[in-house]
């Protein structure tokens, strides 16, 4: 939502406020009695105003502190995603640097999906993947197929992928049935939304964004109240402007009271 519609949406709900005090301006004509009706019309109005005018501006709340954040915060925002091995990553990678804001893209470990193997078959591959690609730092094997990688910076992880995935069909006739390389995307964080658009627009799946300002847009998130009792507070502060409205004489009596005796008079 824009600063035009949330100013717009905000001003509708302080007319509709104003409403309400006028209906309570409106006592003397309509008689005392009719307080509790006031009271209902201003409850109400104010949990309708509530609901449809300031509940859509709260919901942006955390993407607007999002934007103050971005513009303020220093240091960089980390963007992950899982690139399919059959991607040309060393291509992707060097298309992502040339991306306004971005400071470094690296590749942070390779999940592979294989045939299952037996224990025995673990151990030797466990063994062995150093002998496969001396550029594989260390690797994660489990039974049902699953293998993890960390390869040395800088170093095509396909590369890796290729020759373990070689090895273990020509070894022991397992096929690799799905691959992906987890990049890694430090950005400024005014270019993070552009980055993040990048990558979803070659149906990259981004699986997070991590830095200074999504922490504090996390830590705000969790401190807010839930909508039902933004809800339920404009509800009341309906009724509460619809009393100011029929008390208002009363109200500025005792305020003149406060000043006058605080003035000396």
């Amino acid at each position: 939502m824009d600063v035009l519609s949330v100013t717009v949406m905000l001003a509708l709900f302080i007319l509709l406020l104003a409403f309400i005090f006028s209906a309570g301006l409106m006592t003397p004509i309509i008689g005392k009695k009719n307080l509790l009706f006031v009271v209902f019309i201003g409850f109400v109005a104010g949990t309708v105003g509530g609901a449809f005018l300031v509940s859509p501006v709260y919901d942006d709340i955390p993407e607007i502190a999002r934007g103050i954040y971005i513009s303020t915060e220093g240091g960089t925002e980390t963007v992950t995603a899982d690139v399919s091995a059959a991607t040309d990553i060393v291509k992707l990678t060097e298309e992502l640097r040339a991306q306004e804001g971005v400071v470094d893209v690296h590749s942070e470990g390779i999940v592979i999906k294989t045939d299952r193997f037996s224990e025995d078959r673990k151990r030797i591959i466990e063994d062995k993947i150093s002998v496969i690609d001396s550029n594989i730092t260390s690797w994660k094997v489990y039974t049902n197929g699953t293998i993890i990688l960390q390869v040395k910076r800088g170093y095509n992880p396909v590369k890796a992928l290729e020759n373990l995935a070689e090895w273990l069909m020509y070894t022991g006739g397992i096929n690799t049935r799905y691959s992906a390389v987890h990049l890694v995307v430090e950005v400024n964080p005014r270019n993070v939304d552009s980055v993040v658009s990048y990558l979803q627009a070659r149906d990259i799946i981004v699986t997070g964004v991590k830095g200074p300002a999504e922490e504090r847009v996390a830590a705000l998130k969790s401190s807010l109240p839930a909508k039902s009792s933004i809800v339920l507070f404009c509800g009341v502060l309906g009724m509460l402007t619809g009393l100011a409205g029929v008390f208002i004489d009363s109200i500025l009596g005792f305020v003149r009271g406060i000043y006058e005796r605080y003035r000396g008079v």
